[in-house]
């Protein structure tokens, strides 16, 4: 078993995925990648991941079902909304169903850093 601590991507998008895969694989992370919102729900409690970097925009299940449902499951794993564009009803709407922070597309490793430290 493994001490890494786990981020669980959620995003269809196969060249932000591979991006974060890349850069959390280098700062040490064990990083665990869903496609779709439905699928993200079966695995959520077997991955029993440390934060969750997730898209807004996803096939099967929105962003914000996704949201909703990891925070009623499990409320202690930190939610990190991903998006393109952060507008003032998208942050209403994830943050009404528990995000505890937002990431902007394309990736920023600042910012994801920023994101690690305050949740990890």
């Amino acid at each position: 078993m493994s001490d890494k601590k786990k981020i669980l991507i959620v995003d269809d998008n196969d060249d932000i995925v591979t991006t974060y895969r890349v850069v959390l694989d280098r700062m040490g992370y064990d990083v665990i990648v869903v496609r779709d919102g439905l699928e993200v729900l079966d695995v959520i409690t077997d991955i029993k991941p440390d934060l969750v970097l997730l898209d807004v925009l996803l096939p099967g299940l929105s962003g914000s079902e996704v949201c909703r449902t990891i925070k009623e499951t499990s409320r202690d794993i930190p939610v990190v909304a991903i998006t393109a564009s952060l507008s003032a009803d998208t942050r209403k709407r994830m943050e009404s169903v528990g995000a505890d922070g937002f990431l902007l597309k394309p990736i920023d490793v600042s910012d994801l850093n920023r994101v690690i430290k305050r949740f990890m």
